[in-house]
């Protein structure tokens, strides 16, 4: 099979030219599989985030080296999962499990939460990145006043000195997508099913009805 996406209308479907790529296709799971498994990989990461995040918060005051691994790794987990570049359209990210969903609008939303400004004109995105990819996953080179204006607008961030604190960002995120699992599905492949259920059952039988 060719890589996903080339030759194909859908990103998220391989091109199939030979009985043996529909073979092959099939038994990873057919319709739907790829988008599955970008969105099992997502999930994975960000239950590992939620559980930091309640580490952190549970954290002794006197333990900063703790701290300080944890908020790190927050983070990492932080671009990694919601600050991906768009051409890297089949990455792990928030915005990509949305796609796979085929709620473009709800991708758009989690990038304009990113882009809400928090400290010395900053955005979220800009912020995260910025720190993540200049202090933690790279060293650069930076000028002292630079890289203690760097360090304020992600104590900011943190914090919740500017307009918006990471903690809300991500409850806001979280909420949002446990509502649309539990409203559409684990993934794009039981959205399928539940969209077929819902439209060759009885008319009559409620979403609820069908879930069991």
């Amino acid at each position: 099979m060719e890589r996903l996406g080339e030759g194909a209308v859908n990103t998220f479907m391989a091109f199939l030219k030979t009985p043996e790529d529909f073979k092959r296709y099939f038994d990873a799971g057919g319709i739907g599989s790829v988008e599955a498994r970008i969105e099992r990989l997502f999930g994975t990461r960000l239950k590992a985030l939620q559980r930091k995040v309640t580490i952190l918060l549970e954290c002794p005051a006197d333990d900063g080296f703790t701290s300080d691994l944890l908020v790190d790794s927050i983070l990492v987990d932080c671009r990694a999962l919601f600050l991906e570049h768009p051409n890297q359209k089949k990455n792990a990210t928030l915005q990509t499990v949305y796609r796979t969903r085929r709620m473009d609008e709800a991708a758009a939303s989690v990038d304009s939460l990113f882009d809400t400004v928090v400290s010395d004109d900053q955005s979220v995105r800009q912020v995260l990145k910025a720190w993540v990819d200049k202090r933690i996953v790279h060293i650069d080179w930076l000028w002292e006043d630079e890289e203690e204006k760097m360090l304020a607008n992600v104590k900011a961030l943190l914090f919740g000195d500017g307009t918006v604190g990471l903690l809300e960002v991500l409850d806001r995120i979280v909420e949002e997508y446990e509502y649309v699992k539990l409203t559409f599905g684990e993934n794009y492949r039981a959205q399928i099913d539940r969209a077929f259920e819902l439209f060759t059952g009885d008319p009559d039988d409620s979403p609820s009805d069908m879930s069991r």
